[in-house]
């Protein structure tokens, strides 16, 4: 997906008290007018980083959007 590190990162930076990071990037995808394809291709994406890193999304995704 274009601008994958992008999302991921306003996603990180918007997330708002008490929001999961689910609810936040689904927001932040209807925001850029992407699909719920976009949104699952991302969540498997992050999830299964995350199980191969013993870490939980949120510190997934920021990964992930580190090496963008």
């Amino acid at each position: 997906m274009e601008g994958k590190a992008s999302i991921l990162q306003e996603v990180l930076e918007d997330m708002h008290r008490n929001e999961t990071f689910e609810r936040a990037l689904g927001r932040i995808l209807r925001a850029h007018s992407r699909d719920y394809e976009d949104y699952l291709e991302l969540m498997s994406e992050i999830r299964e980083r995350a199980g191969q890193e013993k870490v939980d999304i949120v510190e997934a995704a920021r990964r992930e959007a580190s090496e963008g």
